[in-house]
């Protein structure tokens, strides 16, 4: 049984500094670009599909949270169809949830091929991705990339990959409908590849280098905490003036109970003490007030608070009138 506590008790110490854990920032990898000067044949299935196996690779991290990018379209799909009425009200999807990027991950390949019997093939043949079949081959993968923060466009890191493995080649694209490689993990055929491997080597470095750097807090995240900040300001100002109003004393039900016209709306709660000031008017031959003065008379201590009205104890001599003045110490 002690065992069992101790687990419980471990647990839920697990789950407090869990959740005093400030939020990771979260980051999105734009599908990469090719250099065509570099790599003939570039089409953009082969830069989601790199971006693809980035994703992965800086989920698995837990420095960030990594948002989706490549299926965008469907997820709007998702929210579309609940606009249209085909997912019922309490299940679809609504407009304007989704997480803010606080940083971009941007790359571009500038080198993917191989050389193969001394030749050098520029990574592919004309018009096509590939043809480099199953012969004993060089690759060479390069990417140039960068981390942006999306609220100040300013780079925060730069890097260059490379990644090399000799092996077997591999075919990646002219018989995909023109549409790029079927590049990723889920391509056996490609990890087990010399391409595939020097790709893989390549994005270990990329993360490697990510990993170890430490990035600055987002533009974002600062803005947020600014108008947070600014917020707090403006709140504890106006807090501030109305504990600053003076109340009254509105009933004295007994000689130590009295009842005052301030409440938690104007900041106060039970404990707090008040000063109590007995009103001494001047009047004129007329009898009509011409003046009026503050005699400070002692402090009550708030009992009971409500909105607009508190009860509070007091423990002096005076005998306290309706219309006495009460003012936050």
């Amino acid at each position: 049984m002690k065992t069992l506590w101790l687990l419980v008790g471990l647990m839920a110490v697990a789950i407090v500094a869990r959740a005093d854990q400030p939020a990771k920032p979260t980051i999105f990898v734009a599908p990469l670009d090719g250099d065509m000067a570099q790599i003939q044949g570039w089409q953009p299935a082969l830069g989601e599909g790199l971006a693809e196996m980035l994703i992965t690779e800086l989920g698995k991290l837990n420095k960030f949270d990594v948002l989706e990018s490549t299926a965008l379209n469907n997820l709007k799909d998702e929210i579309k169809l609940g606009d249209e009425g085909y997912v019922s009200e309490g299940e679809k999807v609504e407009k304007g949830g989704w997480s803010g990027a606080d940083f971009m991950f941007r790359g571009k390949v500038t080198r993917f091929g191989s050389k193969t019997q001394g030749l050098d093939l520029g990574g592919f043949a004309p018009g096509g991705l590939g043809g480099l079949g199953v012969k004993k081959s060089s690759s060479d993968v390069r990417v140039d990339w960068r981390i942006v923060d999306c609220y100040t466009r300013k780079v925060v890191k730069t890097g260059q990959s490379v990644g090399t493995q000799t092996g077997m080649g591999f075919n990646i694209g002219v018989g995909v409908n023109g549409n790029g490689g079927n590049i990723g993990f889920n391509n056996q055929e490609f990890m087990n590849s010399a391409l595939g491997k020097a790709t893989v080597k390549t994005l270990s470095n990329i993360v490697y280098e990510v990993t170890m750097t430490e990035l600055p807090e987002s533009g974002r995240h600062k803005a947020q905490a600014g108008k947070a900040a600014s917020m707090t300001a403006k709140e504890q100002a106006a807090q501030q003036a109305l504990r600053g109003t003076p109340g009254k004393v509105l009933a004295v039900p007994t000689k130590t109970a009295v009842i005052v016209s301030l409440g938690s709306k104007q900041g106060f709660k039970t404990g707090d003490k008040l000063m109590l000031y007995e009103t001494v008017d001047t009047k004129d031959d007329k009898g009509v007030v011409v003046f009026t003065e503050e005699k400070l008379v002692g402090e009550i201590a708030l009992e009971s608070v409500q909105d607009e009205r508190s009860k509070a104890n007091y423990t002096g001599d005076a005998t306290v009138k309706p219309g006495w003045i009460v003012k936050a110490k």
